[in-house]
């Protein structure tokens, strides 16, 4: 069990410090992830517990992560993603999918599978397999906009192009190709970021499909 607490597959900007905190500016960079769940948890209502814990889950596990920086919080960091996605996709997909109890447990078996191959095949394997839940929760997002079962498809759209702006920026501090002195500024801490800002845009959004009339 060693190789849990070995250093992390993906290597960022900010270099790991021998600290109680191993990279603060990624770590305090997180607290955008608390800010925008405890605002969602202040603001009451159907969707704002979900989202509120959601974000504050993310934004924990991704804490423990930079304070750690082990292979074994890396897992956590990872695991808060695949949770993020299972419940758009859940959201999704349970307006496609009649049988809701069937769409859980599958769902479930598919984000424990994801997270056993990523333990298994290591490297970048987390991100590519997010990556592949994100491809299907946007083709869903498009077949419910196209069948009229969602409306407002443009703020849906502000919000993943935000999520897709954060991700190139984390792509660049992944692969050191934009790298700064001021570790707030990197990559990593702008992901963070924006998708804390993703995380409120997408309640606002499903919010707005709740309060649409019944077609």
């Amino acid at each position: 069990m060693e190789y849990l607490l070995s250093t992390p597959t993906v290597q960022y900007c900010e270099a790991a410090l021998d600290m109680f905190i191993a990279r603060p500016w990624y770590a305090a960079s997180n607290l955008a992830f608390i800010v925008a769940g405890l605002i969602l948890l202040m603001r009451g209502g159907r969707y704002s517990r979900l989202f509120g814990i959601l974000a504050l889950a993310v934004g924990t596990l991704s804490f423990i992560y930079d304070a750690t920086y082990t292979y074994l919080s890396q897992l956590f960091d990872l695991s808060g993603m695949l949770i993020l996605i299972g419940v758009l996709l859940y959201l999704n997909l349970s307006l496609i999918i009649k049988n809701r109890r069937r769409l859980l447990i599958g769902l479930a078996i598919s984000l424990a599978l994801s997270l056993v191959a990523i333990i298994i095949l290591k490297g970048f394997a987390g991100n590519i397999l997010f990556g592949l839940l994100v491809v299907i929760y946007i083709a869903s997002e498009i077949y419910l906009l196209r069948t009229k079962k969602h409306s407002h498809g443009k703020a849906w759209a502000i919000a993943f192009g935000i999520f897709l702006l954060g991700f190139i920026f984390w792509l660049f501090d992944a692969s050191h190709l934009y790298c700064t002195d001021f570790g707030l500024l990197n990559g990593r801490s702008i992901f963070h970021y924006t998708n804390a800002l993703t995380i409120y845009l997408l309640f606002m959004f499903y919010l707005k499909q709740a309060r649409r009339p019944q077609q």
